[in-house]
C-alpha cells in the first residue's frame, strides 16, 4: 500500500512536470488565469460598491417610506438583510460563471495545443464563447453548493462531507466536458461523473503532484516575506511595508501558474479517459498508473466525434 501511494506521487509528480513543460512552452497559457484573478477583484470591488450605494440608497428609501407609514426596526433589518443576501448571490454567481469561463478558454486552447493545431488567446476565448450558455447555467448550478455549504447543524455538516465528495467528482471532468462536448448542465454533470467513476477517481489523485510543487513553494515564500518578519522582528512593520506587496504578488503568481498547470493536467487526462490515449506532452508516463480502467473509445474522437480540441 505504501509502495503504491508513493508510486502515485511519482505519477502526480511527472504529471506535473509534463504540465509545467507544457507552460513554460506555451506560457501565454498563463494570461486565463490572470484574467480570472483580474475579473474576480473587478467582482470584489463591484459588490463591496454596489452593497454601499444600495445599503444608502436602502437608508433613504426607508426614511422616505417611514414618512407616510411605520416601518419597525424588525422590518428594516430584514430588507437589508435581503439586499445584502442578493449582493450575494449574484456575486457568486458571477464569479463561478467567470471562473469556469475563462478555465474553458484554457481548455479550449489546451485540447487544440495538444491535437498539434494551432491556436491563440482569442481562438481560447472563442471556444470558451460558444459553451456561454452551459456556463452561464454551471455558474446557477453553483450557487445550490454555496447555499449547501452555508447551512448549519449536524444533518446539513453529513450533507456536506457526502455533497463535498460528489461535488468533486462532478467537477473534476466538467470543464472539458462542458468545452469538448455540445450538452446542457444535467448532461455536463452526467458525463462528468461517469468518466470519473470510469477512472474510478483514480484520476484525481494525480493532480496532486502539482499541489506538492506549488504549495511548499508558496508556503516558503509567504513565510520569508510575511510570517519571519512577524515572529522575528520587534518592529515588522518596518520590513512588512516593502515585502508585504512583492509577496503577495509572488504568491498570487504562483496560484496562476498553480491553475493553469491544473488545466492542462485535467485535459491531458480527459483525454485519455475518452480516447485512451495520453498527449505526445505526456509521453512516458504509465497510464496504467493514472487509471484503472478505460473507457472504450475510438482513439481519436471523443464520444461525440469531435477531434480532441474540436468546438
Amino acid at each position: 500500500m505504501f509502495g503504491s501511494l508513493l508510486g502515485r506521487i511519482r505519477t502526480g509528480l511527472r504529471v506535473a512536470k509534463a504540465s509545467f513543460g507544457v507552460l513554460r512552452r506555451e506560457y501565454w497559457l498563463l494570461v486565463f488565469p490572470v484574467l480570472y484573478g483580474i475579473a474576480w477583484l473587478a467582482g470584489v470591488i463591484g459588490l463591496l460598491a454596489g452593497i454601499l450605494v444600495a445599503l444608502v440608497g436602502a437608508g433613504y428609501g426607508l426614511a422616505t417610506v417611514d414618512q407616510v407609514a411605520t416601518i419597525s426596526e424588525g422590518q428594516a433589518e430584514t430588507a437589508v438583510t435581503v439586499l445584502l443576501v442578493a449582493a450575494s448571490v449574484l456575486f457568486m454567481f458571477v464569479a463561478t460563471a467567470a471562473a469556469t469561463f475563462f478555465s474553458a478558454a484554457l481548455v479550449h486552447s489546451v485540447g487544440l495545443l495538444f491535437a498539434g493545431e494551432p491556436t491563440s488567446l482569442r481562438d481560447g476565448l472563442a471556444g470558451a464563447w460558444e459553451a456561454r450558455r452551459t456556463i452561464l447555467a454551471w455558474g446557477a448550478a453553483g450557487l445550490v453548493f454555496r447555499a449547501l455549504e452555508s447551512r448549519e447543524g449536524t444533518a446539513a455538516r453529513l450533507a456536506r462531507s457526502v455533497a463535498g465528495f460528489a461535488w468533486f467528482a462532478m467537477t473534476f471532468f466538467i470543464v472539458p466536458v462542458i468545452v469538448f462536448r455540445d450538452g446542457g448542465v444535467r448532461e455536463s454533470m452526467h458525463n462528468s461523473v461517469e468518466l470519473f467513476r470510469d477512472t474510478w477517481g483514480e484520476a484525481g489523485g494525480t493532480t496532486l503532484g502539482i499541489g506538492l510543487v506549488i504549495l511548499p513553494l508558496a508556503a516558503l515564500v509567504g513565510g520569508l516575506g510575511i510570517a519571519l518578519p512577524l515572529f522575528a522582528l520587534e518592529a515588522p512593520g518596518s520590513v512588512l511595508q516593502y515585502t508585504l506587496v512583492p509577496t503577495l504578488l509572488a504568491i498570487a503568481a504562483l496560484l496562476v501558474v498553480h491553475n493553469a498547470a491544473t488545466a492542462v493536467a485535467k485535459t491531458a487526462l480527459y483525454e485519455y479517459a475518452t480516447d485512451s490515449e495520453l498527449p505526445p506532452e505526456f509521453d512516458g508516463i504509465d497510464p496504467d498508473r493514472l487509471v484503472r480502467s478505460k473507457r472504450s473509445v475510438s482513439p481519436t474522437t471523443s464520444s461525440t466525434g469531435r477531434e480532441p480540441g474540436q468546438i
